[in-house]
């Protein structure tokens, strides 16, 4: 889950020399994320807001629907922080005592489905600590948990699995459905059974079939795909009397690939849209399905187009996609989206990808970049050589309706309006990862970038985009929560175009200067492979820290007391600052360089400051000069006479001069 905060400037002073006031940098990213290896069952999280600080106790509960769970853990951050986690006991249940404070909670569920059902069912209950009091809604959830269903190389999927009905005996509904896709089933049948005994036959459409209360029965189903393309798609979806699901699963046929499970976090509209580049050549096939649980697909495109405005509810969604290539390979791309779209709609899912024919081992990507207007652009892959190297990145092409390109040594080329395809290949690391960089951009001195995307091979890979306004120094703080386990592997490399800025593994802070424009954050994680519990050592948790960094003030007197009406002298400097301000005394007071000498008429004990300004904040520094008194004339020793005694020579030598005078008027 991606979260954008803005902390608020904390000021803080001491009295004294040297004392120094700083303030927090503006936060630009601020992001947990919950990360499972593509063959595990995606993590449900939910995220609530305490507005004021209260102890609160959660409670995590298997609810063993359609069967318990192998495994079933929760873990709980309070801003980017780990407060706590806790995995069910033998009874499926599990609590959590969360501390008082305000701020926004996230909770994570993480759990092994039984091997047999493929996906249960859970709940977490959030509510006082200091009473019996029933959950707070707003904190509280429920949901799925699904391990993705692993293809089959052949045309034939069979499901053989146990259901148990709820409380409640009588008339259960079973729809088994045939979603079409990418074609419909040659054939799809099975039943239901208890132990040995045959309850009813079962087929596409919808049975009615009376069933025992708090009872375990067998499903099975057995589905051959059109033998065209050997894959298929449906879904069973089993109610109890009063409509409860007990039963609530969508599974793929033959070759058809494992889904890809997106939380879509509220009911709303959405839109679908598949597009087929052409290139090198049109796909032999291609389609896209959404489903949620097993009843019939929300949405459904076997050819390159889109679908508007239908309803997804809250919860996991399933995207299915299907693609053939003939004898070239081909190029689709797939886009999931609120619907209708605005500036600020972000994309549920987005993926572009490059099929190979069936006997190719080459692995290749594909990028879009839609140009502007008709002229010369540029195009930039760059091998990031973070983790690893890659020993070979090939030279990539760029086409426009299917056409190839003409590129100049340094990546030139010349295209009409509208998209086109940057394709590579790649050979991957020998072992561990590797991240390169694809940029297309307008030719000239001033180039607008029009795609810088980043691409990882190997690991667990995901990318965030952030947007800078003001130019600056910015750090990135990388943290391992350590749930289940720390990762066996993290690391994140901040890029622009083809430029890598920085760069890290494990986890700490790095920095770097950034002018205006758009960043890549490149993730590749791989989570711990020690034995945590069953299954889950396939997780991990970590936070990302993105902000403008604060400015720091160095401010020093070349005497800490001077006499007072004479000079001190003055040095400052600063980092990741804009503008400073002085103030304290006449001559120090105003705006100033970032950085300087100068000299100060100190008359009177004063408190020097200077603040500094930046993106990142604000910080300041305070220093005081004590004025002393000049000091007093002393005599003796042949030294200088006091003032008393300068008085008295001076009556004298008055008095001898009027004598002088009287007698020169005698004569």
């Amino acid at each position: 889950m991606r979260r954008f905060a803005t902390q608020m400037l904390l000021f803080f002073s001491a009295m004294g020399a040297m004392a120094g006031e700083k303030a927090s940098a503006d936060v630009l990213l601020d992001q947990t994320e919950l990360v499972g290896l593509p063959s595990v069952a995606a993590a449900s999280q939910y995220s609530f807001t305490a507005a004021t600080a209260q102890a609160l106790t959660l409670t995590l509960t298997d609810f063993k629907i359609p069967a318990a769970f192998t495994s079933l853990q929760v873990a709980v951050t309070l801003g980017d922080t780990l407060v706590g986690s806790v995995a069910v006991n033998s009874s499926g249940v599990a609590t959590l005592a969360l501390p008082a404070a305000a701020g926004n909670y996230t909770l994570y569920v993480i759990g092994t489905p039984n091997a047999a059902q493929g996906f249960g069912g859970f709940g977490v209950c959030v509510a006082p600590a200091t009473s019996a009091k029933s959950c707070i809604a707003a904190y509280s959830f429920s949901g799925n948990v699904e391990t993705p269903a692993a293809a089959s190389n052949s045309g034939t999927s069979t499901l053989n699995t146990n259901f148990t009905t709820s409380t409640i005996p009588g008339s259960y509904t079973v729809i088994v459905t045939d979603d079409a896709f990418p074609m419909p089933l040659a054939s799809i049948a099975g039943g239901i059974s208890l132990g040995a005994t045959p309850v009813t036959m079962l087929g596409a459409g919808t049975t009615q079939v009376t069933l025992a209360a708090n009872t375990s029965y067998q499903l099975i189903l057995a589905a051959n795909a059109n033998t065209a393309v050997q894959a298929g798609l449906y879904g069973v979806h089993i109610t109890d009397p009063n409509g409860a699901v007990v039963f609530d699963r969508t599974l793929p046929v033959g070759i058809m690939p494992a889904s890809t499970i997106v939380d879509n976090t509220s009911q709303q509209a959405l839109s679908l849209s598949l597009t087929d580049y052409a290139y090198p050549a049109t796909l032999a096939n291609v389609g896209v399905a959404i489903t949620e649980g097993g009843s019939a697909a929300l949405a459904t495109l076997t050819v390159p187009g889109t679908v508007n405005n239908f309803t997804a509810p809250a919860g996991s969604v399933q995207i299915w996609q299907f693609a053939l290539a003939g004898a070239p390979p081909g190029v689709y791309g797939v886009a999931l989206s609120p619907y209708p779209a605005t500036g600020a709609t972000v994309d549920l899912f987005s993926a572009t990808k490059v099929v190979n024919p069936a006997a190719s081992n080459a692995t290749s990507y594909a990028f879009i970049a839609t140009l502007p207007a008709a002229g010369s652009y540029n195009l930039v892959v760059n091998d990031f050589k973070f983790p690893f190297a890659f020993p070979s990145l090939g030279t990539p092409t760029v086409a426009q309706n299917g056409i190839v390109l003409t590129q100049s040594a340094s990546g030139d080329f010349t295209a009409t309006a509208g998209p086109v395809v940057v394709l590579v290949n790649v050979t991957p690391p020998q072992s561990g990862d590797g991240i390169f960089g694809v940029t297309v951009q307008t030719s000239g001195a001033t180039p607008q970038v029009l795609l810088d995307q980043t691409q990882a091979v190997g690991g667990v890979f995901s990318t965030n985009v952030i947007n800078l306004g003001t130019s600056g120094n910015y750090s990135v703080t990388l943290t391992d929560l350590g749930f289940p386990a720390s990762f066996q592997y993290l690391a994140v490399v901040v890029s622009r175009g083809s430029q890598v800025l920085g760069k890290i593994y494990t986890g700490g802070t790095f920095g770097f200067n950034a002018t205006p424009g758009q960043y890549a954050l490149t993730f590749i994680t791989t989570p711990t492979t020690a034995n945590v519990m069953p299954s889950l050592n396939d997780y991990g948790l970590y936070t990302v820290h993105v902000a403008s960094s604060v400015p720091t003030v160095t401010f020093t007197a070349a005497s800490s007391s001077v006499t007072s009406g004479q000079t001190d002298q003055l040095t400052w400097s600063s980092e990741n600052a804009t503008a400073c301000t002085a103030s304290g005394a006449t001559g120090w007071i105003g705006n100033e360089a970032t950085g300087g000498t100068t000299a100060v008429v100190i008359s009177s004990t004063v408190s020097l400051t200077l603040a500094c300004t930046g993106p990142g904040g604000s910080a300041s520094q305070s220093l005081n000069v004590t004025a002393t008194p000049a000091p007093a004339a002393s005599g003796g020793g042949g030294g200088s006479l006091d003032f008393g005694i300068l008085a008295t020579l001076c009556a004298l030598l008055l008095a001898g001069r009027g004598q002088g005078a009287r007698k020169s008027d005698l004569s």
